[in-house]
């Protein structure tokens, strides 16, 4: 790991448990009430990073912006930033979760690859299985599922439609893509949230197990699950104040 992306890593651990949440930009203009709970299907992402959670624009250090897009996601220019928002909208790592479904599930001992692609069944697919496995025993202590059993009917959607909101927000930011772009992508992902989640709690249990299945329980999930638990009851957090219906 380089240096770079060591310091962002920092960074957003300590973003994770600071004491100023949901930073605003006091300079831009006034959303719509669907335009902010659309932005803020990223607010966990906002949050891990210290993004505005009211505009567009993510932060003024473009710098870290486009170093974080380049580190974490590969996007460098239009193209590629089309390509991964693409990407996470129609196939993402839900199909994933989709595929291990009937195991993490106790329901089954085999894979559902009929919902993968054939260049996707290359993935390693007990990775994720593993991932959940070492993550099940804190977000059952956390409270954010019950058990395994909950994994039959949950959808981790979420853990691509929150990064996609974000990495819209962080392309125009850097000029790959326009502002009428991103918020294109954002509306999308707003709707397809909407159809998918009842509420914002589904929706975090949804983010929060897609993240488990993708990072497994390693040192930031607490810092995860504390946010998201913020943002459904502290009084100020953009979900509070505008629910997902």
């Amino acid at each position: 790991m380089d240096f770079t992306r060591l310091k962002n890593n920092i960074k957003r651990i300590i973003n994770c448990f600071k004491d100023v949440k949901y930073v605003c930009n006091e300079n831009a203009p006034m959303l719509g009430r669907e335009q902010y709970a659309a932005l803020n299907i990223g607010a966990i992402n906002s949050e891990q990073n210290g993004y505005y959670c009211n505009c567009m624009e993510t932060e003024p250090d473009k710098v870290d912006v486009g170093g974080r897009l380049r580190d974490y996601y590969g996007i460098v220019d239009t193209e590629t930033a089309f390509e991964t928002l693409s990407w996470l909208f129609n196939r993402g790592h839900n199909v994933y979760f989709e595929a291990i479904r009937p195991i993490i599930s106790n329901s089954s001992q085999e894979f559902n690859v009929d919902v993968l692609l054939e260049e996707e069944k290359d993935r390693s697919l007990m990775s994720y299985v593993s991932n959940i496995k070492e993550s099940l025993e804190v977000v059952v202590d956390e409270h954010v599922i019950t058990g395994a059993s909950e994994f039959k009917t949950l959808s981790a959607k979420a853990w691509d439609l929150g990064r996609l909101v974000m990495i819209a927000r962080c392309c125009c930011d850097l000029g790959y893509i326009s502002e009428e772009q991103a918020w294109q992508f954002i509306m999308t992902s707003y709707e397809c949230a909407r159809e998918i989640y009842h509420n914002w709690g589904e929706f975090a249990k949804g983010y929060i197990i897609g993240r488990c299945m993708w990072g497994g329980n390693d040192g930031s999930l607490y810092g995860i699950i504390s946010i998201a638990q913020g943002l459904l009851n502290d009084e100020n957090s953009p979900w509070v104040r505008c629910p997902l219906h």
